[in-house]
């Protein structure tokens, strides 16, 4: 709730304690209800099963979340029997917002939520960045635009945005720091003060891109949200997030996951991903004279894309059959280290090149399971390009979660409680 700290020598000196008691009850319901499945309503009595806590104390806490705006309450049912109907309660989905940011080497994307997940609005900037120069302000100025967008195509007013998490290429410290003496890295950072200079009351954050992915695919993915896996971005540049037995490995300055390691495993050589490699290998075929259909996508100045080699290959264009077996085997080997150091039991292949990648997954497993003692099961995840954004989101939403009693929501203005009929 939203209530002031007293100040000293106000109240008598068990009132701390006593606030302290309301606020880890306010906690517990408020968690309770968060947990509810959308379009859901959970009862008083199902509230007091799952806290412990008295009737009266649930039915005190809910009406301070119906005054602060968090929750509402809906018509109760007649319970079989003789009785007054059940009071009835229900998350406010849209109490606030939270935006999530994949902010990328070469592409800005935005998406604005509820505070379900459930995406209102959508925004995207195109960004040329040049590694050698790390002024940021093409990068804010990206930034900026993609939030305005997806606020605007949500219409949302942004006093109700909450929390926005933006997601880097770049490892993130436990407080909130990238490590120094990394040209890319150090390009990839954001100036959070610069790009929400108009928004000063929102809550924000960076996190690592493929650590976001990690929590994506153990939100929303295909994997057990308890076990051991690894969320392989591999679209510009190869990043890892790593979670075992269902928590996140972050490492002490953020680097768990971190694939610099590459640039000494022969076969491979460095971080850069399918995206890149397939840019190049279809242009430097070209180049060299080779026939292909990919000559008709020469014109976008970087080569023909990633999506459009696989297309090709996929309809038997010879030059993109071999391409799409040297990324295959590129990828296998990658996969082949992560299996040896981590021994997880799937990993899942992130990103906008997933739904590409999808159709080689069998054969690169079997590769892996050549090159490893410990092959994993290896899945394209069903998130795609929306991944890091979908983590985002997961982040914020947690963050505004763990926060709830300490913000005050825009307007306040829940609905009012639907009267028993």
């Amino acid at each position: 709730m939203n209530s002031k700290e007293p100040r000293a020598g106000t109240q008598p000196a068990g009132a701390s304690s006593t606030n302290m008691l309301r606020r880890s009850n306010a906690r517990l319901i408020l968690d309770a209800i968060w947990r509810v499945p959308s379009l859901e309503t959970i009862t008083a009595n199902e509230l007091m099963a799952s806290t412990s806590l008295t009737r009266a104390t649930v039915l005190g806490v809910c009406d301070d979340l119906i005054r602060d705006g968090w929750i509402d309450e809906t018509a109760g049912q007649q319970a079989t029997g003789k009785g007054r109907p059940a009071r009835r309660f229900t998350l406010r989905d849209n109490a606030g917002y939270v935006i999530g940011i994949d902010a990328g080497y070469n592409n800005i994307s935005s998406v604005v939520s509820n505070l379900r997940g459930e995406v209102m609005g959508r925004g995207s900037h195109p960004l040329v960045v040049s590694i050698e120069d790390i002024d940021p302000a093409p990068r804010t100025a990206a930034l900026k635009s993609a939030i305005d967008s997806a606020l605007t195509e949500g219409g949302v007013d942004p006093a109700q945005v909450l929390v926005v998490c933006f997601g880097i290429p770049a490892p993130v410290s436990r407080c909130g720091t990238i490590p120094t003496g990394n040209q890319f890295w150090q390009a990839m950072d954001i100036d959070q003060a610069a790009v929400l200079e108009q928004h000063r009351n929102w809550i924000s954050f960076i996190e690592n891109d493929a650590n976001l992915a990690a929590l994506a695919e153990r939100h929303n993915g295909a994997v057990d949200p308890n076990g051991s896996f690894v969320v392989l971005l591999a679209g510009e540049r190869f990043g890892a997030g790593v979670v075992e037995d269902g928590h996140l490995l972050h490492g002490s300055l953020g680097g768990g996951g971190e694939m610099h390691y590459l640039e000494f495993v022969d076969g491979v050589g460095g971080p850069e991903a399918i995206a890149p490699l397939a840019r190049l290998w279809a242009s430097e075929a070209l180049a060299a004279g080779r026939t292909s259909v990919l000559a008709e996508h020469r014109s976008s100045g970087e080569g023909p894309s990633a999506e459009a080699v696989f297309a090709a290959a996929e309809a038997g264009d010879a030059l993109s059959v071999e391409i799409v077996e040297r990324l295959a085997e590129r990828l296998s080997r990658v996969i082949a280290t992560i299996a040896s150091l981590l021994n997880p039991e799937t990993v899942v292949i992130g990103g906008a090149v997933a739904p590409s990648i999808a159709r080689l997954a069998e054969q690169i497993e079997a590769k892996v399971g050549v090159m490893s003692h410990f092959p994993p099961q290896v899945i394209a995840s069903p998130l795609a390009g929306d991944i890091v954004l979908m983590g985002a989101v997961n982040a914020a939403i947690a963050r505004v979660v763990r926060h709830a009693l300490d913000i005050e929501l825009h307007g306040r203005q829940p609905t009012a409680p639907v009267p028993a009929t």
